[in-house]
């Protein structure tokens, strides 16, 4: 990294002080759905893409950090869906999940992430000669039509006006 560069990059707050701040967004997200309940999915995007914003960044903000998103998405929401269809009752449900997640949905949400790692793998496999054809026209076309609104959606001005009030 060159001297400029260094210089340049934000530091990075300690991880006490993102979880914090973590903790302050979900009571607040509590406080909107008991008080202002309409307001509520406005809120809960304006947090989802802030964790979206920092998962793109990490991941390098292209084609490759898209589909990791995406695809750990798509596994969380299996692995939920599929643990619904396996309860009993809904009160059975929540019981489970209040008990599993300490050890099996944490678990199983490591297992999604590292599968989300590699999910260019697993889009070649659903078809072997077109897999791997989609994907080459998708990291040419990513750059150049997707990118950008997706970027302007990530960056929306609600949210880094949000993010400068949350910082001071």
């Amino acid at each position: 990294m060159t001297d400029a560069k260094k210089k340049n990059k934000k530091k990075k707050d300690s991880f006490a002080v993102r979880m914090k701040r973590r903790g302050r967004e979900f009571k607040n997200l509590g406080q909107t759905i008991a008080n202002e309940p309409r307001e509520f999915p406005g809120a809960l995007l304006k947090v989802l893409r802030r964790s979206l914003r920092t998962v793109w960044d990490a991941r390098g903000g292209g084609l490759y950090s898209c589909g990791y998103v995406l695809t750990f998405i798509w596994l969380e929401i299996r692995m939920l869906v599929d643990d619904i269809r396996s309860a009993e009752s809904i009160s059975g449900f929540f019981g489970e999940q209040i008990f599993e997640i300490l050890f099996r949905y944490l678990g199983e949400s490591l297992q999604n992430m590292i599968a989300a790692f590699m999910w260019p793998v697993f889009f070649i496999q659903i078809s072997p000669p077109w897999g791997l054809g989609i994907l080459v026209a998708m990291f040419v076309a990513f750059p150049r039509w997707i990118k950008k609104p997706l970027e302007h959606w990530l960056l929306h001005d609600d949210d880094l006006a949000s993010n400068v009030e949350a910082n001071d």
